[in-house]
């Protein structure tokens, strides 16, 4: 008996290599230059890559025709605010105007009896978190209000106006004479 039978090695050849990711995996081949190899070294390589299409094909994946649980109800809400009014498909998940994060709704959403209300927060690096869905929903409202106060602080008498609400206008209106944007 050899030494490679009495501790268990197969011999040659067996067991070598890389492992596959899954049954149906095949390798593809990809031309990078130099800057962009070491980008992806970063970011982490192939596994980063792979989340990165996950991710793509799940927000693709995301309907919300017929949508009824009180997480996909908070979305359709949010939909009138006016940091998410640059979303013209509302099917998918919103999309903050400003920051490029994705909300998403999380559970069954055909189930109307599920009323879990957490939301899915992607921001854009690919980090995930899932969220509390009536917490999030009313910082989305106060922020819709105070960007519709604040685009329209003409409408509100200059006496009225907050320190921030002066600051915008004085702003607004030297950039808009600087700039000939009247």
């Amino acid at each position: 008996m050899s030494i490679d039978e009495l501790i268990g090695r197969g011999g040659p050849g067996r067991g070598q290599g890389r492992k596959p990711i899954s049954d149906d995996a095949k390798p593809y081949k990809l031309l990078l230059p130099a800057e962009l190899r070491a980008k992806l070294v970063d970011l982490g390589g192939a596994e980063w890559l792979r989340a990165q299409l996950a991710l793509a094909a799940h927000l693709d994946s995301i309907n919300l025709e017929g949508a009824v649980n009180l997480a996909a109800r908070y979305i359709n809400a949010m939909r009138q605010l006016p940091q998410y009014h640059n979303n013209l498909d509302h099917r998918g998940p919103l999309v903050h105007i400003m920051t490029g994060v994705r909300v998403l709704p999380v559970g069954d959403l055909t189930d109307d009896d599920d009323d879990s209300g957490v939301l899915e927060v992607v921001y854009a690096g690919g980090h995930r978190a899932e969220v509390n869905g009536h917490a999030f929903y009313q910082m989305a409202v106060a922020e819709g209000a105070r960007w519709e106060v604040d685009s329209n602080v003409d409408d509100i008498p200059a006496r009225k106006h907050d320190v921030y609400q002066q600051r915008i206008a004085s702003l607004d209106e030297h950039l808009r004479q600087k700039h000939g944007l009247d």
